[in-house]
């Protein structure tokens, strides 16, 4: 939990410093400033995701962690395209739905049981 606020934490500063210290129209600063908020994203969702418990207030071992950290990169993947979408002014309603959908469905499938062999 601890790496996690950290990572929110220092990429909140980095953030901070290239909006405060930087030219808006130098293309770097703002691939860095969009990099900056979707790990910061990222971080955050997978720090809310591995604290949460599951079914009925019981804590599911093993996978936990993983899972949050893989849905906290998908998330943070996101809010980053979705923020360059914007940037570029390339975002609408049928951009952003489509992103969203083609993480939708990735999840589902990583998240998928394998079938049986039988």
């Amino acid at each position: 939990m601890r790496g996690f606020a950290l990572l929110v934490l220092a990429s909140l500063l980095v953030a901070a410093a290239v909006v405060g210290t930087r030219d808006p129209e130098e293309p770097l600063s703002v691939a860095l400033l969009v990099l900056a908020l979707g790990v910061g994203a990222g971080a955050l969702a997978a720090m809310f995701l591995s604290r949460t418990r599951r079914r009925a207030g019981r804590r599911v071992p093993g996978m936990r962690r993983a899972m949050a950290l893989r849905r906290g990169a998908e998330f943070g993947a996101v809010v980053a395209l979705l923020l360059w979408l914007r940037i570029v002014d390339g975002l609408s309603v049928i951009t952003a739905s489509f992103v969203i959908a083609a993480f939708a469905v990735a999840e589902f499938i990583a998240s998928a049981r394998p079938a049986s062999s039988r």
